[in-house]
């Protein structure tokens, strides 16, 4: 069947690269801090510098999940960012909603770090959803320091869809009061007005070896929430991303037609993040996170963090963990699956901090 979606002018981006960008700022110990206070990870690489400067790392890190913080990004329909769809010309006016991403992480990012960014479209392509035609969009994302060394690479898939009523209210032309009259109620997220929600404190925990993991080992979960309105400004404003979906409500229901406002993909990828990163330890290095986005959360939800080891192996004499991990909400829905690598040492074992892109 031929595409109506993506013109011969879009498959021509296929394979493009985007020119290099550097942040405006080096990864400060602010950023990291706001990253982890967003996020209420309390591991001590982030936060203590004189912990982190003794560790094998030697300096403050920033969370590996989030080591470019847009800018003051144009602020246009979409509130900021995304107005032009990764410079993909699609012939309808919606949110690239986040498939799903797949990791590669290769050396630390340390605050101080100049970062830069780069983009080539590896594909594109349309299937059929269940509310009609969906487009894909795959990008590998590359990010190196100030001495072009890489940091991470990642192949990112944002979706792109129609939307209910886009030739009106796409387009703005809805009067005021017919907006209202669609506008859907929905529960106010927690917490009550005598309740204060406590932040995580740092805690040590014992290192895992290589020779002490099994397959079947269920990894200690990290439970976030209830989310509020609140956890997603917090991470908007940690990470610069201030897209309308997840905070603003009419524009989330009138015109992408969703439900409620949603906690952003990226955040839960971060709640995974740090059950991997707790998983591995200090002396063991989070190296391959795949993770598909299957459902949405939204604020009041309980979200868990969870994994199992699904396999050993060694790899030049290093100890390398596949894991299946996922998140699921208090609704009893798995709305992020995916698998992940982490190396832990052997006993004796240093491990590098250095590691190499695996296609």
């Amino acid at each position: 069947m031929a595409s109506k979606l993506i013109t011969p002018e879009v498959l021509a981006l296929i394979g493009q690269e985007t020119p290099p960008e550097r942040n405006r700022f080096a990864i400060s110990d602010e950023m990291a801090y706001d990253l982890a206070d967003a996020t209420e990870d309390p591991n001590p690489f982030y936060v203590d510098a004189d912990y982190a400067k003794r560790s094998r790392f030697g300096g403050l890190l920033c969370p590996p999940l989030a080591t470019w913080k847009d800018i003051a990004p144009p602020i246009g329909f979409f509130g900021a960012g995304q107005e032009s769809h990764f410079e993909v010309p699609l012939p309808f006016n919606s949110y690239g909603l986040n498939g799903g991403s797949d990791w590669q992480f290769l050396r630390p990012a340390y605050v101080g770090a100049w970062v830069t960014r780069k983009f080539r479209i590896r594909d594109i392509f349309e299937k059929q959803g269940r509310s009609g035609p969906l487009v894909f969009v795959i990008r590998q994302e590359t990010l190196t320091d100030q001495d072009n060394q890489e940091i991470s690479i990642a192949d990112r898939v944002s979706i792109h869809r129609t939307l209910p009523g886009e030739d009106e209210l796409g387009k703005g032309n809805a009067s005021a009061a017919a907006l209202e009259t669609t506008l859907q109620e929905v529960v106010v997220s927690p917490p009550s007005s005598d309740v204060v929600l406590p932040k995580p404190q740092s805690q040590e925990s014992q290192q895992r070896y290589f020779e002490d993991v099994t397959e079947g080992d269920e990894l200690p979960s990290v439970v976030k929430g209830p989310i509020t309105t609140t956890h997603l400004v917090r991470w908007a404003a940690a990470n610069g991303n201030y897209a309308r979906i997840h905070w603003d409500l009419p524009f989330a229901q009138l015109r992408q037609g969703l439900s409620n406002v949603v906690v952003n993909g990226s955040l839960k990828n971060q709640y995974i993040g740090e059950l991997l990163v707790r998983f591995a330890g200090e002396e063991g290095w989070f190296k391959r996170y795949q993770v598909q986005h299957r459902g949405m959360d939204y604020p009041g939800d309980v979200l868990t963090a969870y994994g199992a080891v699904t396999g050993k192996r060694e790899v030049e004499g290093f100890g390398y963990v596949d894991c299946q991990v996922g998140l699921r909400n208090n609704r009893g829905e798995m709305t992020v699956s995916g698998q992940a690598t982490v190396v832990l040492p052997k006993r004796g074992q240093s491990l590098p901090l250095v590691w190499e892109y695996e296609e």
